[in-house]
């Protein structure tokens, strides 16, 4: 693996090199809409890969009363190597330990924030070294959920009546070198093409072998409360 450099808090990152752009209906701000969190919310932030020290792209995360779409562009991806992006909803954000700013340490805390991680696809990155990953989410369908693989208590999924008060994560997993005969597995699974999933602790190294998996990227987009 990529020899690690020093990991910056996710939170002071983020308020750092996060740009956000809100539009309302298609982009007509409005009094109404400011005052009705029921309207359709587009927000986009800076995607940070922070074993680099580096902003590598931008996430777009769309909110309906429905659900969630995302669109994930990174920059920095090497060619031929397999990813897969990964939801996380904080559902009770202002239970972390830094209220609306939900972070690792929080995940010892599920049962009061209420977090679910959930797949969001993926697939094996071109000669560009440019990944672009997309996706939706429903409100209430957890049969993307991963929760038990970490060992945590079901939350809903992102929880019915509750999308735009939840805090969501956008985190990008390297799971190396595309290997033939495991590729399915490489870019619809968190542990596909692993030899150790949990190896390599969150935001720490690169993965650059053949069985290396590590989460290198995340986008952060704040609850709409």
């Amino acid at each position: 693996m990529k020899k690690p450099v020093k990991l910056f808090s996710l939170i002071f990152l983020v308020m750092f090199v996060s740009c956000q752009d809100d539009l309302f209906d298609g982009g007509q701000i409005s009094e109404f809409n400011l005052m009705h969190k029921s309207a359709p919310h587009k927000t986009t932030v800076a995607v940070v890969n922070p074993i680099l020290d580096e902003v590598v792209g931008s996430a777009t995360l769309h909110r309906t009363e429905q659900g969630i779409t995302f669109n994930y562009k990174s920059n920095a991806l090497t060619p031929g190597y397999a990813y897969t992006v990964w939801i996380v909803v904080w559902n009770r954000p202002l239970e972390c330990g830094i209220p609306n700013a939900c972070m690792e340490p929080d995940f010892g805390i599920a049962q009061f924030v209420e977090v679910e991680v959930m797949s969001g696809g993926g697939h094996v990155v071109g000669n560009s070294g440019k990944g672009n990953f997309g996706g939706h989410l429903n409100a209430g369908d957890v049969s993307g959920s991963i929760n038990e693989l970490f060992g945590l208590p079901p939350a809903g999924g992102l929880q019915e009546g509750n999308v735009f008060n939840a805090e969501i994560h956008l985190v990008l997993r390297s799971h190396g070198p595309a290997i033939p005969g495991e590729v399915h597995e490489q870019i619809s699974t968190y542990a596909g093409g692993c030899d150790a999933p949990f190896a390599i602790p969150p935001f720490t190294a690169i993965p650059d072998e053949p069985g290396e998996c590590g989460d290198i990227e995340f986008a952060i987009f704040s609850p709409f409360n």
